[in-house]
């Protein structure tokens, strides 16, 4: 988002961003270019217009020589990274939508959305609140762990028992 406004991103600009988002000190070019398409081939006139594209979209935002944000952008990931670098679990959790952009292949989203998901899981499986490990567990409906923690921090008169036994359940008998 760009002053309240959703961007209206192709795919792949949107990976360029959320990159440039998550690095606030940038990419070199060639780093940039690695992270978005690992050892694919791709001209450089091809990496050069979406960044073109991208630079259109933000109204210049991107420095050139060193590709960097020079305008801000709100981005859910770099709001999650923040709550989980000063231990707000609670903040990370409102944060967290899911998977970062899923369906990228890019390497560098790859890279991060495996951190991003790591991160979240285990301060999840750190936090002592119930309600931490019982939202998670919404959108991690396989993670036995993750419901038996729940299960383990629930006081034996807690309804909220039974929506965290049925989904460690669920979890083990998918396995």
């Amino acid at each position: 988002m760009r002053d309240g406004t959703p961007l209206p991103l192709r795919p792949r600009q949107l990976e360029i961003l959320t990159l440039l988002a998550l690095e606030p000190d940038g990419f070199p070019p060639e780093r940039l270019r690695e992270a978005l398409y690992g050892e694919r081939p791709v001209t450089a006139s091809t990496f050069k217009a979406e960044i073109s594209h991208l630079r259109r979209a933000l109204s210049g935002g991107v420095a050139t020589r060193r590709y960097a944000l020079t305008t801000p952008v709100a981005c859910d990931a770099v709001d999650l990274l923040r709550a989980l670098e000063t231990g707000d679990t609670a903040a990370a959790l409102r944060h967290y939508r899911g998977p970062l952009l899923p369906r990228s292949e890019a390497p560098g989203i790859v890279e991060w959305r495996t951190q991003l998901e790591v991160a979240v899981r285990e301060a999840v499986l750190a936090d002592a609140r119930p309600e931490h490990a019982l939202r998670y567990g919404e959108r991690a409906p396989y993670d036995a762990e993750v419901h038996q923690h729940a299960l383990r921090l629930l006081g034996p008169g807690d309804a909220r028992r039974a929506l965290a036994a049925a989904r460690l359940s669920t979890a083990l008998r998918d396995d």
